[in-house]
């Protein structure tokens, strides 16, 4: 009688078991299959392929995309997921037939097609292979964090480096940017730059220094440009960055 007691406790124990471990099959599945979903709504599969697999807890992304951008968009849409206690990330930006120079003239288009872009901001970019360096100064944080995430959505970009400069907030510095912009851009001599789509001289103020950035079409428009800056008689210096060509 007790050999069949025990025998019969064992086999609901087992049944237990067994019942426990379906349930938990299912819900993993189901787990994955919510996953696989938020991932397909990113709209990562316009850039490359993903998959994903999950094991009590733990969701693993692998594939290929072309931008940084797709790749965060995947992890964060499975972090997301109910039961993910974790994320692997192993997906890859990969791009065989987009070259440094390419992701670089791409990420310039995004910069001068920045609404908020202005002449007194300054975007610096570099490419070391599939890597994007971007410096220089904007007026405002969001700017910094909006061209931070178009950036990183650039083709053939894998790491994106931000070190944009936010300049400080004050009352005296955005009066002394309104002063040179007028000194430059309504100078007779200067005032074709102003009516290109975007104006190709920068003022950067800081502290009451004037830096100039950009391009002018001769050595004479540079010096042009400086003299104006002065005549502001605002500033406590004035630093001139302009290229000529």
């Amino acid at each position: 009688m007790r050999k069949r007691l025990i025998l019969g406790m064992a086999f609901i124990v087992g049944l237990g078991i067994q019942t426990a471990w379906a349930r938990a099959q299912v819900s993993d599945a189901q787990t994955l299959a919510k996953i696989q979903d938020k991932v397909f709504h990113t709209n990562v599969f316009a850039h490359g392929q993903v998959t994903a697999t999950y094991d009590h807890g733990v969701a693993t992304l692998e594939g290929t995309v072309d931008n940084l951008g797709s790749r965060l968009d995947a992890e964060r849409a499975a972090s997301k997921v109910e039961g993910v206690t974790r994320v692997i990330d192993n997906i890859q930006v990969r791009v065989d037939d987009f070259t440094p120079q390419q992701m670089l003239e791409a990420a310039r288009k995004q910069v001068v097609t920045y609404y908020a872009y202005g002449i007194f901001d300054n975007i610096q970019l570099e490419a070391q292979g599939d890597k994007l360096i971007v410096s220089g100064q904007v007026t405002e944080p969001f700017k910094k964090s909006d061209l931070g995430n178009f950036l990183k959505r650039v083709k053939g970009v894998a790491t994106l480096e931000n070190s944009l400069d936010v300049l400080p907030v004050s009352y005296n510095d955005d009066l002394l940017r309104v002063q040179v912009a007028r000194a430059i851009y309504g100078s007779s001599s200067l005032f074709n730059y102003g009516n290109r789509p975007v104006p190709p001289i920068h003022i950067i103020v800081k502290n009451g220094n004037v830096t100039l950035e950009g391009a002018v079409g001769s050595k004479m428009d540079r010096q042009l440009a400086e003299s104006a800056a002065r005549s502001a008689g605002l500033s406590f210096s004035v630093t001139n960055n302009l290229r000529v060509g």
